[in-house]
C-alpha cells in the first residue's frame, strides 16, 4: 500500500517529522510518500491562511496523481485545518483523509463527550465550523487554543509540549472529558509524553488520521479483491 502524505504548511521539517511518525505507525505495511506545499504559509493559523494553503495543496495533489507511475491507495492532508479537502476529494480516485475529521470521528467512538486542544487563537472558531458540519457540536465540551507563534517548530517541541501539558491538566480539571483531541500538525507525536488523567483518553489527531488511512486502504484492497 502507498500513502501520499501532504503538509499544507510550508515547514519541511514538520513534514519530515510527521512522515517519520507515520512510518513508525504503519511499519512495513505501507510506503509513505511525503511532500510539502512550499508555496504555502509557514503555519496555518487563520481562514485566510487555510485558503492559501488549499490553493497550494490542490496543484500539488494533481502533480503527484499525474506524475507518479505507481499511484496511491490514500491521501492524507496532514493539517488540522484540512485546507482544500473538498477540492482534493473531487479530483482524487482514492480516499482522502483530514486530521480534524479523522480525530472527531474517532473521538465519538472512544467516548461520549470530548474536548479539543489546538495551537492558534483563531482555531476554535474554525474548528466549530467542522463540528457543525459533522453534527458533533453537542458532543464537544470545549476548545482551548495554545499560542505557539513564538516557537520554532519542530525544533522547540519540548516547549510546545510543556504548554500542551499545562493546558491539558487545566482542561481536564474544568471539563472532565472522556477524550481529549490533541489537534494540529505542530503537536503530532506529543501525546505519549503527556499526563493522562484517570478515565480520560488522549487522541493525537495525526495518529487518528494515519490509522484511518490504513483502514481505508485495507478496505479498498478488499473491495478490489
Amino acid at each position: 500500500m502507498r500513502l501520499l502524505l501532504l503538509n499544507g504548511n510550508s515547514n519541511v521539517s514538520m513534514t519530515e517529522q510527521m512522515a517519520g511518525r507515520a512510518r513508525e505507525l504503519l511499519g512495513h505495511e505501507a510506503e509513505i510518500v511525503a511532500d510539502t506545499a512550499t508555496d504555502s504559509v509557514a503555519y496555518i493559523g487563520s481562514r485566510r491562511e487555510c485558503a492559501l494553503a488549499g490553493a497550494a495543496l490542490v496543484p500539488l495533489v494533481e502533480r503527484h496523481l499525474t506524475e507518479d507511475p505507481i499511484g496511491f491507495d490514500a491521501i492524507l492532508l496532514a493539517c488540522f485545518g484540512e485546507p482544500g479537502i473538498a477540492a482534493v476529494r473531487e479530483i482524487s480516485p482514492v480516499p482522502v483523509v483530514g486530521m480534524l475529521e479523522a480525530s472527531l470521528l474517532t473521538a465519538i467512538q472512544l467516548g461520549e463527550r470530548f474536548s479539543i486542544i489546538t495551537p492558534g487563537e483563531r482555531w476554535p472558531r474554525m474548528i466549530e465550523d467542522g463540528l457543525h458540519g459533522l453534527g458533533l457540536t453537542r458532543r464537544c465540551l470545549g476548545i482551548n487554543a495554545i499560542v505557539i507563534d513564538d516557537l520554532r517548530l519542530p525544533d522547540q517541541r519540548e516547549q510546545a509540549g510543556q504548554r500542551l501539558a499545562a493546558t491539558l491538566e487545566a482542561q481536564y480539571a474544568r471539563l472532565a472529558p472522556d477524550v481529549v483531541i490533541i489537534g494540529g500538525a505542530a503537536f503530532a507525536g506529543l501525546a505519549p509524553d503527556m499526563p493522562r488523567p484517570a478515565g480520560c483518553r488522549l487522541l493525537d489527531c495525526f495518529e487518528a488520521a494515519v490509522m484511518q488511512c490504513q483502514a481505508l486502504m485495507c478496505l479498498q484492497r478488499l473491495s478490489l479483491a
